[in-house]
């Protein structure tokens, strides 16, 4: 090998090694970005997650899937902050619907968050969503039910389904529309209730409406007439004062009831008797009744539920068709 041979593989091997030594250091420097790049991503993933914690517990979920939002479409978020991000999204959906009184929708967002359990914050977010969604399923449910018994004459069933829809917590947007309806109704029902109210003592005597008198709920209750049947063989319309009061005394169970309110969203207002009758194991009958606010010797039926204890499941029944249906 002559030496101009030599000179040009010697330069060719000096400048591989250049070119290898400059690939070197250019992969070197890309490495270092790149680690730095996920090292800022994790930071900011993990401050947007701690902000949107933040923005729950002050109850503000809206904000709280904004912030995420941002880490989400840049495609720096983590399994846990993308788990929460589309729980938010759920959360915002169900809200919207409620308040738009899409109980459907709302119904099919909350049952895919039934299996979050964490962040707390979050839970707490959806309780509130779910209660707002109870509270409009009620609302709907007492105003059709006021305006057919209110066709169907039966005016205490109306009376009793206007006043549990004028209980309803009037924080919801849907409520309140539901209840400015039913209002209007309010006062064809007193009326009603007046003329059914004149007829029947002009057909009584002045000893029975004494009897019945400050004990209108109790004698008017299906629960404690059966019962008294049950008991004496006789009808309730015969009974003294003391003998209605100690039967409808035994129709009481205070933790049921405590149960009972709590899974149905059902408000209890002052003046509201309940008659609680065990059918069988885990299973009662509750009778709610309030004497009508424009006639107080009109006793209102507020509703006749079944409550199972041991699945917390409500039925409510339709005093036309005597069938139960679910309410919770």
């Amino acid at each position: 090998m002559n030496n101009q041979v030599r000179k040009k593989l010697v330069a060719m091997a000096v400048l591989m090694l250049a070119v290898g030594t400059a690939a070197c250091s250019a992969g070197s420097q890309t490495t270092s970005k790149s680690s730095s790049s996920v090292a800022q991503n994790t930071e900011m993933t993990k401050t947007s997650y701690r902000k949107a914690l933040t923005d729950l517990q002050n109850g503000a979920p809206q904000q709280a899937y904004h912030e995420l939002e941002k880490v989400v479409e840049k495609g720096a978020a983590d399994r846990k902050t993308k788990e929460l991000y589309y729980s938010l999204k759920t959360l915002l959906a169900a809200k919207k619907a409620v308040t738009a009184n899409q109980l459907e929708t709302a119904a099919a967002k909350l049952e895919v968050l039934e299996q979050v359990k964490t962040p707390q914050s979050l839970v707490k977010q959806i309780k509130a969503v779910k209660s707002e969604y109870q509270a409009v399923k009620l609302a709907k449910m007492y105003y059709n039910e006021t305006i057919a018994y209110y066709k169907a004459a039966r005016y205490s069933e109306a009376g009793g389904s206007l006043e549990m829809l004028l209980a309803l917590p009037g924080k919801y947007q849907a409520v309140v529309a539901y209840q400015e309806k039913g209002k209007q109704y309010s006062g064809q029902i007193a009326s009603a209730q007046s003329k059914a109210t004149s007829i029947s003592s002009a057909s009584a005597t002045s000893a029975a409406n004494s009897q019945s008198s400050g004990y209108t709920n109790a004698r008017s209750s299906k629960i404690v007439s059966s019962e008294y049947k049950q008991k004496t063989g006789s009808s309730i319309s015969s009974a003294t004062n003391s003998q209605v009061s100690s039967v409808a005394e035994g129709l009481s169970d205070s933790e049921i009831l405590g149960k009972f309110r709590s899974v149905t969203g059902i408000p209890q207002e002052a003046g509201d008797q309940y008659y609680v009758k065990k059918l069988a194991d885990h299973l009662y009958q509750i009778e709610i009744r309030h004497t009508s606010p424009s006639n107080t010797s009109v006793s209102n039926l507020k509703g006749m539920y079944k409550y199972d204890y041991g699945t917390g499941t409500v039925e409510k029944m339709n005093e036309i068709s005597g069938e139960y249906s679910r309410i919770n």
